[in-house]
C-alpha cells in the first residue's frame, strides 16, 4: 500500500490518541517496519528514545512529541505511539479472512455457524455449538458440544474449548467421575492461545468475557468465571471454580488454586502460586502468593540465609560457653 503521512494520519483519526503530522506530509509510507529493518518508505514506531540513534537520518517515525520536536525528521506525533501500532498494520498490512467452512471440516449438523465466520480445516466442531460472526476457528481447533463463541474471536489451532472437567470424588476407595454437564460461553472479542484447554462446567457454564486474551498452553478449569479485558499468559493454570474479576493480569506459569477470587485490576507475577482470595487492584508474587513488595523481601532475606544460620550457630556456641563459665564460677 501506498500512502502520504497526511493521508495516514486522517485514516487514523482516533479521539483517544492525540496525532499530528510532523515534517513533509506528503511523504508516501508503504509499510511498518522495525527499527534494524527500516528505510525511507518504512514507518517505525518508537517509544524508547534511544533507538532514534541507530535509524537513518530518512526513516520516518512515530513517537512523542518529546522524541520528535528535536529532530528533522518526518514522522507522526502520537501520545501513545504503542496503542497506534495494530491500527497502522490494519490499514498498511491487512489481512484478509477467508470466511465460511473449509471442506475438510467437521462440523455437526446441530451447530450454528455464523456465514461470516470461518472454519478452518481439520477444526472439530460439536454438537449445539454456535460460533457468530467474525470468529476464526484456526486448523486443529476443537469445540466440544455445547461451546458458545461470541463475535470475533479466534481460536487458534490446538485448542480445546468444552473438553469435560476435572471433576471427581472418593466412594469406598474407588474414584468415581463426576459428570460434566455444562458447557462454555466465550463472549466477544476473546482470542485463545494455541493448545491451550477450557474445561466445560459441572451443571453451570465456564465462563470468558468480552476482550479477554488468553494465551498458548493455558489450562482454564471446569466453572472458572474469567471477566473482561484479562490478560492470561502462557502455561498458566486456573482451577475449578475460581473467579477472575475483570482486567487482571495474569503472567507467565501462575498457578490458582480452585474457589478463589481474583479482584478486579490485579496483577499477578510470573510463577506465582495463589491460594487465597486477592484483593482488587492488589499486585503479587511468590508462592504463596502475597503483596509484591513483601515477596521481594523475603527473597533477598532468602538468599542470606546461610550467612544468619552461620551467626546463629556462633551466637549458640557463646551462650554455650557463657552457661558452661556460670557453672564453673558456681562451683568454685
Amino acid at each position: 500500500m501506498h500512502i502520504t503521512l497526511a493521508s495516514l494520519v486522517e485514516k487514523l483519526n482516533d479521539e483517544k490518541i492525540s496525532l499530528s503530522v510532523k515534517g513533509n506530509g506528503t511523504r508516501i509510507i508503504t509499510r511498518v517496519s522495525p527499527p534494524d529493518n527500516a528505510d525511507k518508505e518504512s514507518l517505525c514506531v518508537i517509544w524508547d528514545k534511544h533507538v532514534i540513534d541507530t535509524l537513518s537520518p530518512d526513516v520516518p517515525i512515530v513517537s512523542y512529541s518529546k522524541v520528535l520536536k528535536d529532530s528533522d525528521r518526518d514522522g507522526i506525533i502520537c501520545d501513545s505511539p504503542r496503542a497506534l501500532l495494530p491500527k497502522l498494520l490494519d490499514i498498511l498490512d491487512p489481512r484478509k479472512r477467508p470466511t465460511g467452512i473449509a471442506p475438510d471440516a467437521c462440523v455437526h449438523e446441530s451447530a450454528k455457524i455464523s456465514p461470516d465466520s470461518y472454519i478452518a480445516p481439520l477444526a472439530f466442531i460439536g454438537e449445539n455449538c454456535v460460533v457468530e460472526s467474525g470468529s476464526v476457528i484456526e486448523p486443529n481447533a476443537v469445540l466440544l458440544a455445547n461451546v458458545k463463541i461470541g463475535k470475533n474471536c479466534l481460536i487458534h489451532s490446538g485448542a480445546v474449548v468444552g473438553c469435560d472437567g476435572f471433576g471427581f470424588v472418593r466412594e469406598n476407595g474407588i474414584v468415581v467421575k463426576i459428570p460434566q454437564t455444562g458447557g462454555v460461553t466465550i463472549h466477544d472479542d476473546v482470542e485463545i492461545g494455541a493448545c491451550t484447554t477450557i474445561d466445560r462446567g459441572t451443571l453451570t457454564d465456564t465462563v470468558i468475557d468480552s476482550g479477554t486474551k488468553i494465551d498458548n498452553h493455558v489450562q482454564i478449569g471446569h466453572n472458572v468465571q474469567i471477566g473482561k479485558n484479562c490478560i492470561i499468559c502462557s502455561m498458566t493454570g486456573v482451577a475449578g471454580s475460581s473467579i477472575i474479576e475483570d482486567n487482571v493480569t495474569i503472567s507467565v506459569q501462575a498457578g490458582i488454586t480452585d474457589h478463589v477470587r481474583i479482584g478486579e485490576g490485579v496483577l499477578i507475577a510470573g510463577r506465582t502460586g495463589v491460594t487465597n482470595d486477592i484483593p482488587a487492584g492488589s499486585v503479587v508474587s511468590g508462592f504463596p502468593a502475597r503483596n509484591h513488595n513483601q515477596a521481594k523481601r523475603a527473597l533477598v532475606l532468602a538468599a542470606d540465609l546461610p550467612l544468619y544460620v552461620k551467626k546463629l550457630k556462633l551466637l549458640e556456641k557463646k551462650l554455650e560457653q557463657l552457661g558452661q563459665n556460670q557453672e564453673q564460677k558456681h562451683e568454685a
